[in-house]
């Protein structure tokens, strides 16, 4: 996993990090926290030593007598775990699909955890006793065991805080850090200069060495682990570097760090566990909306899932692949790292609530900070029905309005071809406070604690349910491609000109279909008016060439909606419907190369410009024709683009290239266009249908597989073309519109014809 550097605050001193979060009064009195004798820390060797004398302070001086700290040892069926990583921006490729990730619970699970007390008659346990499996279920705390302060992520700023020789004097509380200016930093929605005026591009508060990075990275998979498979707030972590230590809070805004401190010299240590031991779940990080479900919600939710996929199967026929939700068998997870849950999902505006049951999610983000949305197949337990569930941390912003009110507007001016929630809205805890992170908050109460090079931006909890879509790669044939098209780009256009809403992420995931082939564009969470603006917002590989050209600088516009649905429709017909020998385009989806965005640009204009030269061939002409005629319409668009630039020393544009540069900027013009394919995908169909069948003692062996719909090679060659086979009469290509002739199909070497070498000896004699 990455490691999030910048995302790191501190270094905030060990006694405001208690008192401010982590604050209790048992009984209506505070009472402190024993006084803990930790001495033996310093002479402990091994990760294991530390962790088993840590074990024995603990108990035996009863600082959380109601939790129990174990050595995590993890079960063999969990110990090599191959997790997809769904969300496709951190690799290359566009959808996600085949990307692995090693997700093994043993790198997963921090060496020492902390669980509820069970009640034991046993005084004091063995070694062997101090070892116990992780369960994520009940997992409350993790402990991150170092032995050498070489292996220290951060380094505390210059000063030296004066500790006392005894406990006493330690107690009253160490001096304050007087720590280096911060810097304000830059946001994805509201970029902003530096206070210097030039990018930071060093953080002083995170160590550089590579045994740092490494035990960050390490830290960031402990908490993203948790956050990942437990419904938690924030989370509490505490790293001890033989006899020091330091304190940590996650929430999805940023990781606050707590200075290093002696745990013999100083109580924080102790003084941190008798607090946590004192806190309720809620206090302790837990989302109070999710509790563990029952055996019988489990046995309910799992019948449902198996229902759901063996129900797609059967429906889908001999004729169809069945629609499939990807990576849904994983929903139901067999081991048992994925603990099973029952969430209440209140409605924003009625505020009923309605229970729903979930275990893993089928598709995420796997980063720790910023919006980690989760896609969950969740049973409604009030109408016994599998719906799809959307959890994410949305960004804080007046700029950005929440997905569940964009929504209510769209379905009040009936833009069609949107899904219409049931309910769902921001989060909310038990007590009615809308679940917020406060990462973001610490950051900017002072700039004596270090922020790296991206400003923390605030989140809120926000979640979503509606029917079950699918993705678009799971169309039956091009007709449905081309109409699911149409009608996304009818949805755009209606929502841009009733509401003044751009979406700003069309990508193959959010341009989905339902289960009877109808378009459902989703995830408007990054929606806008111009008003609202955003910059280079969007999935990276379906952006808009000028967005990319620009390094994300420019303001998304409504064009660019529509140049990013050509993108998909591009490589939805690539990887479906493209004859398997052709070579595909599709280094244009690619990641930032060396030069940032500008690659990504780059490689997209050159295929607009280049789409004239190149003839793709495809299972259908339609489909063929309309990807030229969108790659020639934009193709001219950015020739107009770049030739009006005030440096361009072309010649003025004419009113014709005028007038085909301004046709592009209108949905209409598309929308038709898309109209006209599928009438003439009709005529395709149509005209096939009524020509009649050849003799079968006619045709050549290749010949007469292609008429019963097998084909050597995957796809079939396109439409009005023959290929060269054995028994298979040639036919010359017919020119294009142009008058010229497209390109003959590429023939591998290993599917030409081939005489045996019986056959030619044979033929020599003779």
């Amino acid at each position: 996993m990455p490691s999030n550097d910048a995302y790191f605050v501190g270094a905030m001193p060990p006694e405001l990090f208690l008192d401010r979060f982590m604050e209790h009064k048992p009984a209506g009195v505070y009472a402190p926290a024993p006084v803990v004798d930790f001495s033996k820390l310093g002479s402990a060797g091994t990760v294991r030593d530390i962790s088993e004398t840590l074990i024995r302070a603990v108990e035996k001086h009863k600082v959380c007598p109601t939790l129990r700290l174990f050595i995590t040892k993890v079960k063999k069926r969990n110990a090599e775990i191959n997790s997809s990583n769904r969300n496709g921006r951190h690799n290359g490729y566009a959808d996600g699909t085949n990307a692995k990730l090693p997700d093994s619970q043993t790198e997963l699970c921090p060496p020492l955890a902390v669980r509820t007390q069970r009640r034991s008659r046993r005084a004091v346990r063995t070694k062997h006793q101090l070892e116990e499996y992780h369960d994520f279920a009940t997992a409350e705390l993790g402990f991150a065991t170092l032995c050498s302060p070489d292996e220290d992520p951060f380094c505390d700023p210059e000063f030296a805080p004066e500790v006392g020789d005894t406990l006493q004097d330690c107690a009253a509380g160490a001096p304050a850090a007087d720590a280096s200016p911060g810097v304000r930093c830059v946001s994805v929605y509201a970029p902003q200069e530096l206070s210097n005026g030039a990018p930071k591009t060093s953080c002083a508060f995170e160590k550089d060495t590579p045994g740092a990075a490494a035990t960050r990275s390490r830290l960031e998979a402990y908490a993203g682990a948790s956050f990942a498979r437990q419904h938690r707030r924030f989370l509490f972590q505490a790293v001890v570097i033989g006899d020091q230590a330091r304190l940590l809070r996650w929430d999805r805004s940023g990781c606050i760090v707590s200075a290093r401190f002696s745990v013999i010299h100083t109580l924080h240590l102790a003084d941190f566990l008798w607090r946590f031991d004192h806190m309720d779940a809620q206090q302790r990080g837990w989302d109070s909306t999710a509790t563990l479900a029952t055996r019988i919600e489990m046995k309910l939710f799992e019948d449902a899932v198996r229902d759901f996929i063996g129900v797609a199967e059967v429906s889908a026929g001999r004729n169809h692949t069945p629609r499939k939700v990807p990576n849904a068998e994983e929903t139901l997870d067999s081991t048992d790292t994925y603990p099973t849950w029952k969430i209440r999902v209140a409605h924003e505006d009625t505020h009923e609530a309605t229970e729903l049951v979930v275990r893993r999610p089928f598709a995420g983000h796997r980063a720790m900070f910023g919006r980690a949305t989760r896609a969950y197949l969740a049973l409604d337990l009030s109408t016994s029905r599998l719906v799809f569930l959307k959890d994410s941390w949305r960004l804080d912003d007046r700029r950005v309005r929440p997905e569940f009110r964009i929504y209510q507007e769209l379905r009040s001016r009936d833009i069609p071809f949107i899904p219409y929630p049931m309910y769902g809205g921001d989060v909310q805890d038990s007590a009615g406070i809308v679940q917020e992170t406060l990462g973001q908050v610490v950051a900017a109460e002072r700039n004596d604690w270090h922020v790296g090079a991206t400003r923390l931006d605030g989140h809120v909890h926000h979640r979503l349910v509606q029917d079950i879509a699918y993705r678009l790669d799971s169309v039956r044939d091009e007709r449905e491609l081309m109409q699911v098209i149409h009608d996304a780009l009818t949805a755009l256009d209606r929502a841009y000109s009733e509401l003044g809403l751009i979406h700003r992420d069309i990508s193959t995931l959010n341009v989905m279909i339902t289960g009877d082939g109808k378009c459902m564009l989703s995830d408007w969470d990054h929606a806008g008016t111009l008003d609202q603006r955003a910059r280079g917002v969007g999935t990276f590989q379906f952006m808009s060439a000028r967005l990319l050209a620009s390094d994300g600088v420019e303001i998304n516009e409504h064009l660019d909606d529509l140049e990013s649905i050509f993108w998909v429709l591009l490589y939805i017909s690539l990887v479906r419907f493209a004859i398997p020998w052709n070579k595909m385009p599709l280094n244009v989806f690619g990641v930032p190369g060396r030069d940032g965005w500008h690659d990504a640009g780059r490689a997209k204009r050159i295929h607009l410009y280049c789409s004239k030269s190149y003839r793709g061939r495809f299972t259908s002409n339609a489909l063929a024709e309309l990807l030229r005629r969108n790659e020639n319409a934009w193709g001219d668009y950015y020739v107009f683009l770049e030739a009006d630039a005030p440096s361009s020393t072309d010649p003025p544009r004419t009113p014709e290239e005028l007038k085909r540069a301004d046709a592009v900027k209108q949905p209409l013009f598309f929308i038709e266009m898309l109209a006209d394919a599928i009438c003439q995908y009709d005529a395709e169909q149509a005209e096939a249908a009524a020509r009649p069948l050849p003799d079968p003692l006619t045709l050549g062996p290749y010949a007469l597989l292609a008429q019963v719909g097998l084909h050597p090679h995957g796809s079939p060659p396109a439409s009005g073309t023959a290929v060269a086979r054995t028994g298979v009469k040639r036919v010359a290509p017919t020119a294009d519109e142009n008058g010229e002739n497209p390109a003959e199909p590429h023939l591998p070497l290993e599917d030409a014809p081939r005489r045996s070498k019986r056959l030619k000896t044979k033929h020599g004699r003779s």
